[in-house]
């Protein structure tokens, strides 16, 4: 558990790291759009796949 809890943290401080490595604003915020994009896609399609399945016993 201890192991697994180190893991994480190290992939945490070398995300971290990667993150303030980049100097252009634009690509930060070119990333932060593209994460947002990618979360509300997942919910979008989520959501259409449960009500088509809601439709199909219905």
């Amino acid at each position: 558990m201890k192991e697994a809890m180190n893991e994480l943290k190290n992939e945490a401080k070398a995300k971290l790291l990667f993150w303030n490595k980049i100097d252009s604003k634009a690509i930060k915020v070119g990333l932060v759009f593209v994460f947002i994009g990618l979360i509300a896609l997942k919910v979008f399609t989520t959501a259409l796949t449960f009500d088509w399945l809601k439709n199909l016993f219905a």
